[in-house]
């Protein structure tokens, strides 16, 4: 009889709310990136966040972006576990308000800025469902009862999980001369993640209906347990034949010698045979070996009374209600070079790796396992701790303004993955063949003198290897396509809105759960909408 475990793995949501940008790092940050997907070299206000040494380039004075996005994203998981009762996950994620905002004073050389915005998760996944993780167990259990008339289960299960983390950004930025200009800041992320799930109603198909697996199970383990007591007896019986001398005399010998009765004989007999011993042999066990039979049969149905106790406590309904929540620094450099009378700029950007972990404050927890001594082993322990670092990001743009009404924008970012605490498992293993990067290209067209249409396109090409991937977190290759406007209302107001939609290049992976091997494939698919207001006080919005 296999030994049953309910394994479910620790589930870190906020890799799989990010809609644009690295393994953790969201860069859809502004209304004019949702109409560019380009703004490396942004010599606009929202270069708070993108270039902010190029804030110098703005007139003296007060600005300000306000903007927010509305994002949907489906998620799609497909498992062939050959147990499962249906192959396919979908997770809704929603994230109804993305907000950034920004504040810059420029005066002469200098400008400080403000940001903030949600530079990680920002929204909620509801697995209606449940994921493959949850039920293969399940699946696996019912499965490996097959012989002793379970045909099926059936479970109710949901999982969901928020996660955001809030960025709030300082900086200063300096024009060493009218063509070079640097930046020096920081931003305070606090990063807070939510989930909330259960997992209950576990029942396994039978000859008799629909019984709860738990009971199922305790009563298998109560059967077992009978039957190690019966077998631990009848060995106890054979002592006094064994003290006798006896130990090396068969069964069938000692009937003809009439130190068992033939009843005597057949009840050994019958007991090896359900042992597993074949009848035309088990006579010619000796009484040790037939004693020794029964304390071994004894000790494995014990074992498997135990293992099944286990696996029907945690087949008991449980729930989760956990909040974790953690915090880091960020340090940020950047520079600009501007040429050609600023029609021609190039945008740099650093920012460092933020050591962070996140701690959990846990009201109810899932039991994953029991320790030797009875006590449970929890999927979120309250006060422990999980990495979540935010990895170095580089960032490097081009802006060029060839002809009067046309501008272009190219960018390239990496994400320096490997040198992050999550990039290899607890057992040392490397998750990350190379770092996250993305290449971007937007065009501007001033269709008139206060308006601006744009489109642009962003290809993510992820790094991660077949051991990042699972059903609770997993990165994909992404086509990207923007588009949008800008409408400068008057020399104070400018409107700005963008939509934009990413498709995945979805990936399978091979996976064996048991020894049973199965595919797991990964999909997903996003849109977003965002409109913003950009205000300048005490002039026009640049030089």
């Amino acid at each position: 009889m296999r030994r049953v475990l309910l394994l479910l793995i620790g589930i870190v949501v906020a890799g799989n709310m990010i809609y644009a940008g690295g393994l953790v790092t969201n860069t859809n940050q502004s209304t004019a990136w949702t109409r560019m997907l380009a703004r490396d070299a942004s010599v606009d206000i929202d270069a708070v966040y993108y270039n902010p040494a190029a804030l110098v380039k703005l007139k003296d004075g007060f600005h300000i972006s306000i903007s927010s996005q509305t994002i949907v994203q489906k998620q799609t998981i497909n498992n062939s576990f050959l147990f499962l009762n249906n192959p396919t996950y979908v997770g809704d994620v929603f994230a109804p308000v993305f907000p950034s905002i920004y504040v810059a004073w420029k005066k002469g050389k200098l400008a400080v800025s403000f940001g903030f915005n949600p530079v990680g998760g920002g929204g909620g996944a509801t697995f209606d469902r449940g994921l493959p993780s949850m039920e293969m167990p399940i699946a696996g259990a019912a499965a490996s009862f097959g012989e002793l008339g379970v045909s099926g289960y059936t479970a109710n299960m949901q999982f969901e999980g928020t996660s955001v983390y809030w960025g709030l950004q300082l900086g200063v930025s300096y024009a060493i001369n009218e063509n070079i200009s640097v930046f020096a800041g920081a931003r305070y992320n606090m990063a807070k993640n939510t989930y909330k799930g259960y997992l209950k109603d576990i029942s396994f198909n039978t000859a008799q209906g629909s019984v709860r697996a738990d009971a199922w199970m305790n009563g298998v383990a109560d059967q077992a347990a009978a039957g190690a007591g019966q077998a631990q007896g009848a060995g106890d019986l054979m002592q006094p034949l064994i003290d006798g001398g006896l130990a090396d005399v068969s069964i069938n010998d000692a009937v003809a010698a009439e130190y068992l009765t033939p009843e005597q004989a057949a009840l050994m007999i019958g007991g090896l045979v359900q042992f597993g011993v074949p009848a035309d042999v088990a006579g010619s066990y000796t009484l040790g070996q037939t004693q020794a039979t029964y304390y071994g049969a004894a000790a494995e149905l014990n074992g498997q009374a135990t293992q099944l106790r286990a696996g029907a406590f945690l087949m008991q309904d449980q729930d989760a209600d956990v909040v974790q929540t953690g915090s880091g620094i960020t340090p940020i450099l950047g520079a600009n070079f501007s040429f050609l009378e600023d029609k021609l700029n190039f945008g740099l950007k650093y920012e460092f790796k933020t050591k962070m972990d996140l701690t959990n404050k846990t009201t109810k927890d899932f039991i994953t396992g029991l320790n030797p001594d009875g006590s449970p082993i929890t999927m979120f322990p309250d006060g422990g701790t999980t990495n979540a670092d935010i990895p170095a990001f580089l960032s490097i743009g081009a802006r060029w303004q060839f002809i009067e009404p046309v501008t272009i924008q190219v960018g390239y970012h990496t994400y320096f993955d490997k040198g992050a605490g999550w990039a290899k498992d607890e057992s040392g293993l490397e998750l990350i063949d190379k770092n996250f990067a993305e290449y971007a290209i937007g065009l501007e067209w001033a269709v008139a003198p206060k308006f601006v249409l744009s489109g642009g396109y962003l290809l993510a090409q992820t790094g991660v290897n077949k051991d990042y991937q699972s059903d609770l977190s997993y990165s994909l290759t992404t086509n990207t396509f923007g588009y949008g406007f800008a409408w400068s209302i008057n020399n104070k107001f400018t409107l700005q809105a963008g939509g934009y939609f990413t498709t995945y290049t979805g990936q399978t992976v091979s996976n064996t759960y048991s020894g049973i091997p199965y595919n797991e494939s990964y999909d997903k698919y996003t849109y977003g909408l965002s409109i913003g207001v950009d205000i300048a006080i005490g002039g026009g919005s640049k030089e």
